[in-house]
């Protein structure tokens, strides 16, 4: 995969990083993060970006209930903003998974395992209580696909919860930011994500719509 090229560098919590990369990851969505990953923790804590994570924060919180003891599969964990809140929730461990090398060298130290690889294929040969996938989802051109291998990781009963854009005038905002950055995102609907999971055997219990254009799903294996 291209994504070698990008960043070579060791995670500077000093993770080793799980090489499972795969041929149908975004070559172009990796390329982009990894340009991004040496200010993106900084970008993160300006406004408009912390005040919307914060808001975000509280419903993926409300979602996940307790994680206490729990390991946990992160798809799409970027530089570990969601990364570091699962840790300081208590997780025993995070599997945080990314298509960018250097996304996950920005990962803090702790309890973390980095894999570098496509969450719509990669295997990570274990099977978790908990996953989650917030802001990752809009990039990827195959959603369904997602669901389905978060399926082939989920212990029945698993609870997965996500974070994704809405199809709303913010949301259409938030989309033309992408594109001025050459990038083509994804934009959801309720019903839409309801179709989506169920055909890998998800069922959505909780829905939060968190303003201006965030929906954060819970979703159970069934």
């Amino acid at each position: 995969m291209p994504q070698r090229a990008f960043d070579q560098r060791e995670p500077a919590g000093g993770h080793k990083i799980e090489n499972r990369e795969s041929v149908g990851a975004s070559a172009a969505v990796a390329a982009y993060f990894s340009r991004c990953a040496p200010d993106y923790q900084a970008h993160s804590a300006r406004f408009p970006w912390a005040w919307l994570r914060r808001r975000e924060t509280v419903a993926i919180r409300s979602l996940l209930g307790d994680i206490t003891g729990a390991d946990i599969v992160e798809l799409g964990s970027g530089a570990g903003f969601y990364t570091r809140e699962l840790v300081r929730s208590g997780a025993r461990h995070v599997w945080a998974v990314d298509l960018s090398r250097a996304m996950l060298a920005a990962l803090p130290s702790g309890p973390i395992t980095a894999v570098l690889g496509d969450a719509a294929a990669v295997r990570l040969d274990r099977r978790f209580s908990v996953l989650l996938c917030a802001g990752m989802l809009e990039f990827v051109p195959d959603p369904a696909a997602v669901f389905a291998n978060a399926a082939v990781h989920a212990e029945p009963g698993a609870r997965f919860v996500i974070l994704v854009p809405r199809a709303n005038a913010f949301g259409h905002l938030y989309r033309s930011f992408h594109r001025a950055h050459g990038l083509t995102i994804q934009l959801f609907k309720s019903a839409q994500l309801e179709t989506v999971a169920a055909r890998s055997g998800w069922r959505i219990d909780r829905m939060i719509r968190v303003f201006p254009f965030s929906l954060a799903v819970r979703l159970h294996l069934v």
